[in-house]
């Protein structure tokens, strides 16, 4: 995606039996968004000796109406492309869009670049056959794509050797030292590599190390000293005459700055304001400071700077919602979940769980979500994106779940039918297989606003009361709150766990209750004028992101330490708030404006 993003697409437009050219993407899209170019105009690149609509183009496909599939070839399958289509760079190829049709039926339109990955992957038989959005005709996909016949004999699926864990009896992969299914250490590596080839590896290296060691003192000792040096004399280094570390300011923690996610704050200025698609659901920040915008028909990189669509994919469309989970991306589907790599938003894994999946709660190694049709909290695994177990709740519907930063525990609220309000609370250990423990439940009496974990307790905000509870939960027996019940603010709707706080989001009175996180008394409540309609905390748990609602919407950054806010200048009511990976920037998006805002 680097080489998209430094790449300056052009296309040569004939419109209204005028030709002109080459003009660059982001004027095309200009002028076709304010009407100054016609819908009926044709467009090719360098590279391509046809015109052809816009909607064959896949940088710009999301400006006109989407094609209808044509029907499916009666054996009837070219082997070439027309003469004016035949030689086609493989860089405009990949921007154009295509028909797939394989024994599943017809798809797309896809980008060329997918159908090319999927030929060379397997995903697409080599059988298949595309047909180029405008252009009448199936032909042979490997004629289009005769790349993937080249890597047609070099890929191989590699078998993972595995062995059965001696606690779950669940298969194990060969080098893990946990079992994904129940988390028990397993201690069984990679087979020993042989007493021979260890010490022949061994006395390798030890030459490799030794050899720039001897070079080094024999150079030295055929210079000699310099003319007048002093062979005694000591040699300041840096780190000598470095200036001494500065103490910690008034306020700062003793030993702020030794994590690499500390003193990353974000300063509440607007970096960037973006306009996105009518049919944008949910924004967040890429690793390079591009903006991942999803839509429900594609999903889109934004420049900030620009506010011009570097490249659009509909590799895992249609998306309603972005995660941040471990080092990648999820985009959540209808019934499908997109493990995205954070750089290129490639697609590197998909999940099937086949049922819709509610935004997800995340640790560092797992993520749970909760399925209210399947009536159940599933768990995926963070660094090989699967599935690693399914707890079906039967009787109970869940709503929001929480888990552990560690993934030690998560907690679902749930309801007892559909349209109910929840009001009770399931416990379990995510990384446990669910016939491996039992899965406890504690009815609280009234409805819940929101829930959070940490690594022995669940912390339950109550609506009815507007109390604040805590559940022990570490050892095992029934479950009971634990320690009176904290008032906190009116109608709780977020409850989010901070490092020595509790920070809880309400739709009325104080939008802000700060507790603290021992024995959650309420330290302070911050009227931010507004409901909460979406809150964030920071990596470091150090500050915290408040979009507010009517009458006074607003966005907000909130010093938890310091118990104090500031507004941001963002003018939009605001749905959603998402900090960067290290909380040093960070998006928030207005769906009724149809626009990002990107913080710093």
């Amino acid at each position: 995606m680097r080489a998209l993003v430094a790449q300056n697409l052009e296309f040569f437009v004939s419109d209204q039996g005028k030709s002109r050219g080459p003009v660059r993407l982001d004027v095309v899209r200009r002028e076709l968004s304010r009407g100054e170019m016609s819908h009926d105009a044709l467009l090719r690149m360098e590279g391509c000796k046809r015109f052809l609509p816009g909607a064959a183009w896949d940088p710009i496909s999301d400006l006109f109406p989407s094609p209808s599939p044509p029907d499916p070839p009666d054996g009837d399958i070219l082997e070439a492309l027309p003469r004016d289509l035949a030689k086609l760079d493989p860089q405009v190829r990949d921007k154009m869009l295509w028909f797939v049709e394989d024994p599943d039926g017809v798809m797309g339109p896809v980008a060329g670049g997918f159908v090319a990955r999927g030929l060379i992957t397997g995903r697409i038989p080599m059988t298949a056959a595309v047909s180029l959005v405008s252009v009448p005709g199936w032909v042979r996909a490997t004629a289009v794509f005769p790349a993937a016949l080249e890597s047609e004999t070099a890929i191989r699926a590699r078998p993972l050797q595995t062995f059965p864990c001696p606690y779950c009896v669940e298969p194990v992969i060969v080098g893990s030292a946990t079992c994904l299914h129940c988390g028990e250490p397993v201690n069984i590596g990679e087979p020993p590599i042989g007493l021979k080839r260890g010490l022949l590896l061994g006395a390798l290296g030890f030459l490799l190390v030794l050899a720039p060691l001897v070079a080094s003192v024999v150079s030295l000792r055929a210079e000699g000293p310099s003319p007048g040096a002093q062979a005694d004399a000591p040699v300041a280094s840096a780190a000598s005459t470095a200036s001494p570390a500065a103490p910690p300011s008034a306020g700062e923690p003793a030993g702020a700055g030794k994590s690499t996610r500390a003193g990353h704050r974000l300063a509440g200025e607007v970096a960037a304001k973006i306009d996105v698609a009518a049919d944008a659901e949910a924004a967040l920040l890429l690793p390079h400071g591009h903006v991942a915008v999803a839509r429900r028909s594609a999903l889109d990189v934004v420049d900030p700077k620009s506010g011009v669509v570097v490249t659009s994919s509909r590799e895992a469309s249609p998306v309603r919602a972005i995660e941040r989970v471990g080092s990648a991306l999820y985009a959540l589907g209808p019934t499908r979940i997109a493990a995205l790599d954070a750089e290129s938003l490639r697609v590197t894994r998909w999940i099937e769980p086949r049922v819709p999946v509610t935004s997800l709660a995340v640790s560092q190694k797992l993520a749970a979500g909760a399925s209210t049709a399947d009536r159940s909290v599933i768990v995926f695994e963070a660094h090989h994106h699967v599935e690693i177990a399914r707890f079906r709740l039967l009787d109970d519907i869940p709503s929001a779940v929480a888990i552990d930063p560690a993934g030690g525990l998560s907690v679902a609220a749930v309801s007892e039918g559909y349209g109910t309000l929840p009001n009770a609370i399931v416990v379990f250990t995510p990384s446990r297989a669910p016939g491996a423990q039992a899965v406890r439940r504690l009815a609280m009496g009234e409805a819940i606003g929101a829930v959070a974990a940490r690594s022995a307790d669940a912390l339950v905000a109550l609506r009815g009361s507007s109390r604040l509870v805590r559940v022990a939960v570490g050892d095992g027996s029934l479950l009971a709150p634990s320690g009176p019940a904290r008032e906190t603010c009116s109608d709780p709707a977020f409850v989010r766990a901070a490092e020595g706080a509790v920070i809880v989001g309400c739709r009325a009175g104080h939008a802000i209750a700060l507790h603290d996180g021992g024995s959650l008394e309420k330290k302070k409540g911050i009227d931010l004028g507004g409901p909460v309609i979406a809150l964030e905390v920071s990596p470091d748990g150090g500050q915290a992101l408040v979009a507010t609602g009517a009458p006074a919407p607003g966005v907000f950054v909130v010093d938890v330490a310091a118990a104090g806010s500031r507004r941001v200048a963002v003018t939009d009511e605001v749905s959603s708030v998402h900090y960067d990976g290290d909380g040093s920037a960070a998006t928030a998006f207005a769906p009724r404006t149809r626009r990002v805002w990107v913080l710093r």
